[in-house]
């Protein structure tokens, strides 16, 4: 079923919307994981809850204080054509809607995998909640874009988790749209 222009527009201001309460709110800790139709496969690393989130899956280290760290994994998208602009679009627009401010970026990351161009972007920002400390990680996988979000509430958890959001996403997979 086609959805149409507006449509799409209310899906992505409400995806953006709860979001950003995420972001803003300590982290609930799901009893389990809600399931919905994948359409990406990923390895998540033990001891991490999942829960969905709309069309997001959101994971949160269970070892860890609520509000410590999470990860976005946001609906693959059409690729609308040269994969780094869409990315600098896609990660300029999340930063706008959850009023990050001051980015401190270190050298982006960009390759080529078995399974598409990726890139990578890094930063530490200042938000109306406090200090941010991201990863944004994005595929493109045949004509799909994926993107993947890792935040953490400080330098400390960034650097001891980042490495478990890597590893996520070396794994991750468009497997139908």
């Amino acid at each position: 079923m086609a959805r149409t222009q507006g449509a799409d527009v209310l899906v992505r201001l409400t995806l953006r919307l709860a979001l950003l309460a995420a972001l803003a709110l300590p982290l609930p800790r799901p009893a389990h994981a809600q399931t919905a139709p994948a359409v990406y496969q990923f390895a998540a690393p033990a001891g991490w809850n999942r829960a969905q989130d709309g069309d997001t899956e959101v994971l949160t280290p269970a070892a860890e204080q609520a509000g410590t760290a999470q990860v976005l994994v946001l609906a693959p998208k059409p690729l609308t054509g040269d994969f780094d602009q869409q990315f600098a679009t896609e990660r300029a627009a999340l930063e706008q809607f959850w009023g990050l401010r001051a980015p401190a970026p270190v050298a982006p990351q960009r390759g080529q995998s078995a399974r598409g161009p990726y890139a990578a972007y890094f930063a530490s920002y200042d938000s109306d909640g406090g200090p941010r400390y991201m990863s944004f990680l994005a595929l493109a996988q045949g004509q799909q874009f994926a993107l993947m979000v890792f935040v953490a509430a400080s330098d400390e958890a960034f650097n001891r988790l980042a490495p478990a959001a890597t590893e996520m996403f070396k794994t991750l997979q468009v497997i139908r749209r």
